[in-house]
């Protein structure tokens, strides 16, 4: 059985309050917050801006003499960065104390690199794991047992308007956050890769678009890349939020699919998964259910309004997977249980 509980009044306003703030953020460091230092060397004192990038290597970056001109504006204009930037830690670490969902250091900066891009302001969207912890943090879920993931899954709806010209495609893009990202070969050598990899690490970046159950290649041309075409994924791309990650350093605005639909597109990709993937299809369904389960509660018209809209020809799947949910749930969520029950029955109509 699924067990979760709702974090206390206070802490949920000081979530929505972090996220308000986060939400006006233009551009995130891609490093830690950082400090100032003074070296002294030949008889002069000299200032550094001192960070730790992501793979925890420390990095001095010159500011300037202590006594010239330029130092002071330089100086200020950093100072102003390592304070918001230590502000926003230190929200992070008191919500994810209190076990708000986060991601990783490295799966943050890499977030905050796609940001700092603009690819969540047009045309894509966080989905996956990282887009569930975004979406039960912002609903004021806590699990019984910490979600992980070192997926990061984007999907394209519309062509990317990126803020920034990419020299080396989309893999030079992931690079800029310091990571030695490299393609990951597809297991169809004549396909080309659609995802790719930290050297030496799990964290992967998975591009997705919508497609069919071939799940042939999409050429991403403003990313110089390609995607995985995934059956149903056009139904998440109606009304998406904006919403924020939690990081160690950063607290990164993305966009995501709203969580009615959310909740209902899991049910689907679990039909899709059972088979060769179960245990993606048994988080799938976990997904499913505790959404299910939160927005009944909270949000009842928006499941109604979001069931509106399930493609025909995934209304069986919706409904196989809606008994499978429902057994994760405990009894006491009786407006989940009678909302799943509603879902069933849609395989008899």
């Amino acid at each position: 059985m699924i067990a979760f509980t709702g974090f206390d009044a206070a802490f949920q306003t000081a979530y929505a309050d972090l996220a308000e703030r986060a939400l006006t953020q233009s551009r995130l460091l891609l490093s830690s917050p950082g400090t100032i230092i003074t070296q002294e060397k030949n008889g002069g004192s000299y200032l550094y801006w001192r960070v730790y990038d992501a793979e925890g290597q420390r990095r001095d970056h010159y500011i300037g003499s202590r006594d010239h001109v330029e130092t002071a504006g330089k100086l200020a204009e950093i100072t102003a960065c390592i304070v918001e930037g230590r502000s926003f830690a230190e929200g992070s670490l008191m919500l994810r104390k209190q076990g708000y969902a986060a991601a990783d250091n490295s799966a943050a900066i890499t977030l905050a690199t796609l940001f700092n891009a603009g690819v969540f302001k047009q045309g894509a969207m966080l989905v996956g794991t990282h887009a569930f912890g975004a979406l039960i943090n912002s609903l004021g879920v806590r699990l019984s047992t910490r979600y992980f993931t070192e997926d990061i899954d984007i999907a394209r709806y519309d062509r990317i308007e990126l803020a920034i010209r990419l020299e080396e495609g989309f893999i030079g893009l992931l690079k800029q956050s310091g990571l030695p990202f490299i393609e990951v070969p597809a297991l169809d050598v004549r396909k080309p890769s659609t995802s790719f990899r930290v050297r030496g690490r799990k964290l992967t970046v998975d591009l997705l678009a919508p497609g069919d159950e071939r799940y042939r290649s999409v050429p991403i041309a403003e990313l110089g890349a390609y995607a995985t075409g995934l059956p149903y994924l056009d139904y998440l791309f109606e009304e998406p939020v904006f919403t924020v990650v939690l990081g160690r350093d950063h607290v990164i605005p993305v966009r995501t699919p709203n969580a009615a639909r959310f909740c209902l597109h899991k049910l689907i990709v679990a039909t899709l998964r059972l088979t060769q993937m179960p245990q993606k299809a048994e988080k799938d369904l976990t997904q499913a259910a505790v959404l299910a389960a939160v927005l009944s509660e909270q949000f009842p018209g928006a499941l109604d309004e979001a069931v509106q809209h399930i493609p025909p020809t995934a209304l069986r799947r919706v409904a196989q997977s809606a008994v499978r949910a429902q057994a994760l749930l405990p009894e006491r969520y009786a407006a989940a249980h009678d909302f799943l029950t509603e879902l069933a029955a849609l395989q008899r109509n």
